[in-house]
């Protein structure tokens, strides 16, 4: 009788990835459901069900643990950005998509998660520093799609477009915080569409 072939052990980068999603998992399920405040290490240990000191073995502080979930998701709309735009046959197509893109992620649980860890910020120097530096480079690598697609259409209006994108993020958070506290999807989706209708015709015209 043969016996079933041992699985192979995992490689020490292989189980600290693992480690890495799990914290970063627990993380962001914390902060949707109790806020910054209530995302202690203590919380998100017990969330992610393994001891304090193999979390802080990956994750020294709750500020980096912040910091990782905000990378991530930065990461995750990069790509999810970058595919619609490329499906836009005209710059007004990619901008369009670029706006469905945007605005699907209003109901994302990570959402809110960053959402809470952005405002915490101002608060938290420590926090600060760590967010920071990936925050500012997803909003210059968006600002740049955005201007390159208004370029591509002819428009050049690049300081009446920039208070126009403000705005959007704005109405983005914003309406990320409805659906936090009424997750009604459909309400929420024709508030985006007049937005997004509104947001068209200021740059393209109707």
């Amino acid at each position: 009788m043969m016996m079933p072939a041992a699985k192979p052990r995992r490689s020490q980068a292989d189980r600290s990835a693992a480690t890495r999603a799990k914290v970063i998992a627990a993380a962001r399920d914390v902060l949707c459901a109790q806020g910054y405040s209530g995302a202690t290490m203590h919380a998100i240990r017990d969330a992610a069900g393994m001891s304090l000191g193999a979390i802080q073995h990956q994750f020294p502080t709750k500020a980096k643990i912040m910091a990782a979930v905000a990378a991530e998701f930065s990461t995750y709309r990069i790509r999810v950005y970058r595919e619609a735009i490329r499906r836009g046959a005209t710059p007004r197509e990619s901008m369009e998509n670029l706006i469905d893109a945007n605005f699907q992620m209003v109901s994302r649980p990570e959402m809110a998660a960053v959402l809470e860890i952005h405002l915490a910020r101002r608060n938290d120097p420590d926090l600060d520093r760590e967010v920071g530096p990936s925050t500012r480079r997803f909003d210059r690598r968006v600002r740049l799609w955005a201007y390159t697609i208004l370029h591509a259409a002819g428009i050049r209006e690049d300081e009446a477009h920039q208070s126009l994108q403000l705005l959007n993020n704005a109405v983005t958070r914003g309406l990320t915080v409805e659906y936090i506290r009424n997750p009604n999807a459909a309400v929420v989706e024709r508030a985006i569409q007049i937005w997004k209708a509104q947001m068209l015709d200021l740059i393209f015209g109707s």
